[in-house]
This record gives structure tokens, C-alpha cells and sequence, in this order.
């Protein structure tokens, strides 16, 4: 199934989306940091057998237009809420991933009108609220070295290192694979300055997190690491929905030294039950980007969401 692609004038910044036949009830699919909307590649097809579904590359990332000096979850959230009212132009089911999840939230509390549902799939709830972001998070250095080293893309890969659970030292990110993606990147980036740099042979979640970072508005993420990005109030977000809401929470862990790695602990997601008591939570044992480690459970997910709305 072929996917429409257009651009929109959202307050004057240019906003490009995928969108699928006109049938059904409207799903706004929101990706998370870095990632282009081709994230959602798997779930769309079969979305579209019951949804009007839309993709949108949130303002920084993919073809949409960069705007540095001007990132934050709110105004990422009035840009969903834009979306809604100018295309979607009626209630929709509105899932977002990571930050994404963050964004829906806060178009579901401030425009809870434009939202019959809401998904939330492992967003870092609580855990990107100023000052605790810098302070207790692995996260926040994994954004300090995504500026440090940006656009230099072979570079971002060949000095990342990763946490392990159970494990005091950081991993690096393979050196063969490290090699061997730089060169490739080289490569590209050589035959085609400037374009997105698309490698086929990847696996699809590490293909995709080229392309987007290749794509990507650095300035994003240098709002994590200032705080500019964290300008939304997670438990007055919550207690303002007024729709049915779904979170997923994937894998995560607590390192001795780097503070939690994921989206969120236990603690967060009971503090969201809280606050949020008609919130459904499923804990799922996936990678961050679930909708693309468990395509068919995701959609499923959804449809069993989407029931829930009077």
C-alpha cells in the first residue's frame, strides 16, 4: 500500500507527513527523537485496513523544516494541535513514540476536543523534567555526544558507547560495525552531498536511525542538554486528559553510574498511574521503538484502544 506524501504551513513552519486512504477513524502517528516518520513503515499498512492514518516528521526531523532556537515539547505540541485542526480536521486517536509520546500528551491536555484517544508508547515521562533529564538520566550524556559530534555521522557511531545491565563499564558500539557503517556512510555522503543517507543492507531500526540522525536538526537535541526542551509539566499534562489513554513501557534499567537507561522506571509509570487513574499501562519486554520490534502487537494495541472511545 502506497503512502501519499505532502507538506503544510503549520504557523508559518513547513511540516512534512504520509498519509493513507481516507477511511475509517483518523490515527495521528507522531515518531520519537531523530526518527523521520518512515518509522511506522511496518504498522501502516495494516493501520490502514481500519484507520485514516497520518505520519507526520515533527518540525527538525526528516522533510520538515528546521527551525533552531526553537524546539520544545510545547511548541512541538501546538504543532500537533495545528495538524489536527488544518488536515486531520477531526478528532483522531493520536500515538506518539519517545517524544513523540510526550507531544500527544500534550496536544490530548490542551486540545483534549482534537483527541479521542491517546497512546503513549514508552515516552519519557517525568524522566525529561528539568533538572532530573541532566541529572539521573544515561540519556542526557547520549545527547551531549549526539551535539559533540553531529553532523559528523561516521563519527557519532565510532565514539558512541552503550550501557549494559549489570555491567559498571559502557560498552562501545561494536568497532567492525563501527568500521564498516563509517565507511559506508563515507561513501554515500560522498556520492550524494547533502541527501538523506539511506543504507539498504541495514537492519530496518538501525537503517531508519541513520537516515533520521542524517536528516536531523542537531539543535533538537542540543535543547535537551540546555533544557529549552523542557518546558512541559508532566502531572498537570496527565491530569488534564480527559480521553481514553494507553501507555507502553518497554525495557529499561537503572546503571550505578549513568542513572536510569530508558524511557522510564517503575517509579514513573506508577507516579503517571497516580495521577492518571483510568490510564491503562502493559509492560512490554521490547526494544524503545516498540511499534518497530512488535509491529502486529502495536496495531492490536491500538484497535483495542480505539474501543474504548464513546
Amino acid at each position: 500500500m502506497k503512502f501519499a506524501e505532502h507538506d503544510v504551513l503549520l504557523d508559518g513552519v513547513r511540516h512534512h507527513y504520509a498519509e493513507g486512504p481516507d477511511h475509517g477513524p483518523a490515527v495521528v502517528l507522531v515518531p520519537g527523537q531523530s526518527m523521520p516518520w518512515e518509522s511506522y513503515q511496518k504498522v501502516m499498512p495494516l493501520l490502514a485496513r481500519h484507520f485514516h492514518v497520518f505520519a507526520l516528521d515533527v518540525r527538525g526531523h526528516g522533510k520538515s523544516e528546521h527551525t533552531p532556537g526553537q524546539y520544545s515539547f510545547s511548541r512541538c505540541g501546538k504543532d500537533l494541535v495545528l495538524f489536527l485542526r488544518q488536515v486531520v480536521k477531526r478528532p483522531a486517536v493520536c500515538c506518539g513514540n519517545s517524544s513523540g509520546g510526550l507531544i500527544a500528551l500534550w496536544a490530548a491536555a490542551n486540545a483534549p476536543e482534537l483527541v479521542s484517544a491517546l497512546l503513549m508508547e514508552d515516552p519519557p515521562l517525568f524522566t525529561t523534567e528539568w533538572p532530573r533529564l541532566r541529572d539521573d538520566t544515561w540519556v542526557y550524556g547520549f545527547f551531549v555526544h549526539t551535539v559533540k559530534t553531529l553532523p559528523d555521522l561516521a563519527g557519532f557511531f565510532s565514539t558512541l558507547t552503550i550501557p549494559s545491565q549489570g555491567k559498571l563499564e559502557l560498552m562501545s558500539f561494536p568497532r567492525p560495525l563501527a568500521w564498516v557503517l563509517g565507511g559506508a556512510i563515507r561513501r554515500r555522503q560522498a556520492r550524494a552531498p547533502g541527501a538523506p543517507v539511506d543504507i539498504a543492507w541495514l537492519p530496518l531500526p538501525v537503517r531508519l536511525f541513520v537516515r533520521g540522525l542524517s536528516e536531523y536538526d542537531v539543535d533538537f537535541t542540543r535543547a535537551c542538554t540546555d533544557g529549552r526542551m523542557c518546558d512541559m509539566d508532566h502531572s498537570a499534562a496527565l491530569e488534564a486528559v480527559r480521553c481514553p489513554a494507553l501507555l507502553i513501557q518497554a525495557d529499561s534499567f537503572r546503571h550505578p553510574q549513568k542513572g536510569l537507561v530508558g524511557a522510564m522506571g517503575d517509579e514513573d509509570v506508577a507516579r503517571a498511574r497516580a495521577v492518571l487513574p483510568p490510564l491503562e499501562v502493559e509492560r512490554w519486554h521490547s526494544a524503545h521503538v516498540v511499534h518497530l520490534a512488535n509491529p502486529r502487537r502495536y496495531v492490536q494495541a491500538l484497535q483495542k484502544l480505539h474501543a474504548r472511545v464513546r
